[in-house]
């Protein structure tokens, strides 16, 4: 991250810092990014802070209006000024690590956003005689999300991190309509909530792990754009099912992301993120049929987000085969 020097990685606070020091107070003179940078303590060795960068992650709050810029003097940001109006939130202990993701995922972009949710995007091996067939899942909420037909393909599945013994004991939601391609297992993990809405044009980062020749842990990303969201077309010989999804699925559910990316196979059950930090969807597969095929599309597809808790309350399970994850 050549514009900020990798800061994220070296003062992970940094932006709250940068904002509790700034904040709007009574009868203050204003306050100079060279005081900050002055202000602000490094390790034994290191260099001090750079002025033009804190400027310039300053500027990047300006743009999403977190932050004013009162002057602007040159001087490498030296004597730039800036204020920002007090928020109580962001000083509460129990919300400080929400606020620092989010910060930093306006300031940093897609490329802290992949490191953040590379430990939480967790390859699905199913093996099979000829060999072994990937996919993807995350972590959301007290549990893991991916595409039921990761799941459901009558093979054994296996989960990098969590034993068969593990897996066997937690129950896994779908949909009483086969056709939503989503699945939820509950594991009680410590709860993490940073879901959003998506909107046509927002920019997206996909990630997943793909079959790639020679490699098994091999998670990958692409920067994408959601390019319509669309109503969900059934197969008509469901047409049964698909009215009993209308009442499952309030809210004009299920509607489906198409995005400039295309899913290969081991991305499906991925996450797709936006430009914020938030999980807006679900990866997975465009059907086959209809006269054609995957390649001729050119465009990815995801269920949005909100479909994952509309299939949890539904609360239906379904029995999933489990293996022990071998990394060899």
């Amino acid at each position: 991250m050549k514009d900020f020097l990798d800061y994220d990685i070296q003062y992970p606070d940094l932006i709250l810092r940068i904002l509790d020091f700034f904040e709007m107070r009574e009868n203050q003179p204003d306050k100079t990014v060279g005081a900050f940078c002055g202000s602000f303590e490094v390790p034994a060795g290191e260099q001090k802070l750079q002025p033009e960068v804190v400027s310039r992650i300053c500027r990047r709050m300006c743009e999403r209006r977190i932050m004013i810029c009162s002057s602007v003097h040159g001087y490498g940001g030296l004597l730039d000024t800036y204020y920002c109006k007090p928020n109580a939130y962001r000083k509460q202990a129990r919300l400080r690590d929400m606020f620092i993701h989010r910060y930093n995922c306006f300031v940093y972009g897609f490329e802290y956003i992949y490191r953040a949710y590379t430990p939480r995007t967790i390859p699905i091996i199913a093996r099979t005689e000829k060999g072994w067939a990937m996919g993807s899942c995350f972590r959301i909420y007290q549990g893991i999300a991916t595409a039921r037909h990761c799941l459901t393909d009558g093979r054994p599945i296996a989960i990098r991190g969590y034993s068969k013994e593990q897996l066997s004991r937690f129950p896994v939601y779908v949909s009483k309509n086969p056709e939503i391609d989503v699945a939820y297992i509950l594991t009680g993990e410590p709860p993490i909530f940073n879901e959003g809405e998506s909107h046509v044009l927002d920019d997206v980062l996909v990630m997943g792990y793909p079959r790639v020749p020679m490699f098994l842990d091999f998670c990958t990303c692409e920067k994408a754009n959601i390019s319509a969201m669309a109503d969900l077309r059934l197969t008509p010989t469901r047409g049964a099912i698909a009215a009993e999804g209308e009442i499952y699925f309030p809210r004009n559910l299920p509607k489906v992301m198409l995005i400039t990316a295309k899913i290969r196979g081991g991305n499906s059950g991925g996450p797709v993120i936006n430009d914020e930090g938030y999980v807006v969807g679900i990866a997975t597969g465009v059907p086959e049929g209809e006269g054609f095929s995957n390649d001729d599309v050119g465009y990815g597809m995801a269920y949005p987000i909100q479909v994952l808790d509309a299939v949890i309350k539904e609360n239906n399970t379904i029995p999933v085969e489990f293996a022990d994850f071998i990394s060899d």
